[in-house]
């Protein structure tokens, strides 16, 4: 037998409806965060790598953080190397402010349909950065015919000499805190002879 033909979930007015119920859900519930679109410098085609990423730009957008209890993940590991904090988080962004946010002219992120593995998010409430590891596109599961959010899965970002170059200060000085420099100190008491001094910054 065949379903019902006085409901119909193919009915558009609804469909946007609840699409609106979810936008403004995750505008009175969510975060403001920050979207950076990775871009590639020098892919490594064999292993599928890259090595050098730079991260020039920042979109302020809402996400909803679905961990109402504390980030998960494994949490803090005390290993003979220091500790280790992995925290992981999933983040609901609406496909409609998604596609708003793309079809800006001026931005990075014109080229890809949905948020792309790699990217990262800037989350101000803990100061930290996640690395999206994987996007669910297909939940809730066709509710009303539709599918109206993305599911971002991400984990804590462990820096490893990126390059940021956004317009947003904070985000910035996550590259300076976290790269490695030296001093160089070239010290001269008398002629012919140098002494030079290394240290931490």
């Amino acid at each position: 037998m065949a379903t019902n033909i006085y409901f119909s979930h193919k009915v558009q007015s609804e469909t946007t409806l609840y699409e609106d119920i979810i936008i403004e859900s995750l505008k009175m519930y969510g975060q403001d965060v920050y979207y950076l679109p990775r871009t590639m410098v020098n892919e490594n085609k064999v292993f599928g790598e890259d090595v050098p990423s730079i991260f020039n730009s920042s979109y302020k957008i809402e996400m909803y953080i679905e961990n109402i209890e504390g980030f998960d993940g494994e949490g803090d590991l005390f290993t003979k190397f220091g500790v280790e904090i992995r925290d992981a988080a999933t983040f609901v962004v609406s496909r409609r402010r998604w596609t708003g946010l793309v079809s800006q002219q001026s931005n990075d992120i014109s080229q890809i349909e949905r948020p792309a593995e790699g990217d990262l998010i800037y989350l101000p409430l803990s100061n930290s950065m996640f690395q999206i590891m994987h996007v669910e596109h297909e939940s809730p599961f066709y509710a009303l015919k539709n599918l109206p959010t993305y599911q971002l899965r991400c984990e804590l970002f462990e820096y490893n000499d990126e390059n940021f170059e956004t317009s947003n200060e904070e985000i910035n000085k996550i590259e300076r805190d976290g790269s490695y420099t030296y001093e160089l100190t070239v010290d001269q008491p008398r002629a012919g002879a140098a002494t030079v001094i290394i240290g931490d910054l």
